[in-house]
């Protein structure tokens, strides 16, 4: 029997209806809360205010109209090479408070969001419901998606699995922090925020992916903070041709399909090699698809029939 794995990224939420951007967090009461908590400590210390994560955070917030938590995380750490032991406990500190604010907010937000049955999250779960293969679902967001598309999508243990990557928001243990770059020099100080530590179960995603005929992205930016799980299968396929394996990402429009190439490619993988080697390799665009573009609409069709018929 085929076998189809599944990443799902924060779009996925998103298009569920799931105010999930980092930049929600930021603009909300726990993130307001979080602040004022650690306000005190920063107008008492200016030594304090200059080495926060809470005040770095703060500052990147002003100044850019999008950002990503973890990569800030990074950028603070590199920035930061050579603290005492006392400075570090107060980071550290900050940082737990950090995931609680966060992992509060998600559960605020996420209790009574479903999607509705226009929502393509929603119509690809449907599909999975009916497709023939096994299935693994290889979940990078803290929270379910099974509460998020309602109960149409019910299978059975035999049939779907689902590997919580970056841990479960119902039980509070979430993968917030960062992964260091190839020719990074490991500080330890700075360890409790590196997300390899955090990682307490093999996951078999490498496994998964290179079985799978049927691959899916939805949502998933593939950054350089996640690569580390892909980087073998992208190495493997831009290399090896493979007459029925299909790499298909879902994401919101040709600006982020750049953005993914653009991310694999400052990985060394060869994108050219993507597309000489795959049986095939396509993006679908969410907006075009909500703006009732035919083109893209037809192809999402033949997209969901296929999941649904294939079994070789």
């Amino acid at each position: 029997m085929a076998h189809l794995a599944l990443v799902i990224g924060n779009g996925f939420d998103i298009d569920a209806g799931l105010p999930s951007k980092y930049l929600d967090f930021v603009d909300s009461q726990e993130w307001e809360d979080l602040c004022k908590r650690f306000q005190g400590l920063m107008y008492s210390s200016f030594n304090y205010k200059e080495n926060s994560l809470i005040a770095h955070l703060q500052k990147v917030n002003g100044e850019k109209t999008w950002f990503d938590i973890e990569d800030e995380i990074y950028n603070f750490v590199k920035a930061h090479p050579y603290y005492d032991v006392l400075r570090i406990a107060d980071i550290q500190n900050e940082f737990t408070a950090l995931k609680e604010a966060l992992v509060a907010y998600l559960k605020r937000v996420a209790n009574g969001v479903k999607a509705t049955d226009d929502k393509l999250s929603w119509q690809l779960m449907r599909a999975l419901e009916h497709s023939p293969m096994t299935k693994n679902l290889i979940y990078f967001n803290y929270t379910s998606c099974y509460p998020l598309v309602g109960p149409t999508y019910h299978l059975p243990e035999s049939a779907a699995t689902v590997t919580d990557v970056h841990g479960n928001l119902e039980k509070g243990d979430i993968v917030l922090g960062c992964d260091l770059h190839q020719g990074d020099k490991v500080n330890r100080r700075f360890s409790f925020m590196y997300k390899y530590n955090m990682v307490k179960h093999s996951n078999y995603i490498v496994k998964n992916l290179m079985t799978a005929k049927e691959i899916i992205f939805f949502g998933h930016s593939v950054n350089e903070m996640d690569f580390g799980y892909f980087r073998q299968f992208f190495e493997v396929v831009s290399k090896t041709p493979d007459p029925m394996r299909y790499l298909t990402f879902i994401t919101y429009d040709e600006e982020s399909e750049r953005c993914i190439k653009d991310n694999i490619r400052n990985q060394g993988i060869d994108v050219t090699g993507l597309y000489n080697n795959l049986y095939s390799i396509t993006f679908l665009h969410t907006k075009k698809m909500y703006e009732n573009d035919a083109e893209e609409q037809r192809m999402w069709s033949q997209f969901l029939l296929r999941i649904q018929t294939k079994d070789k």
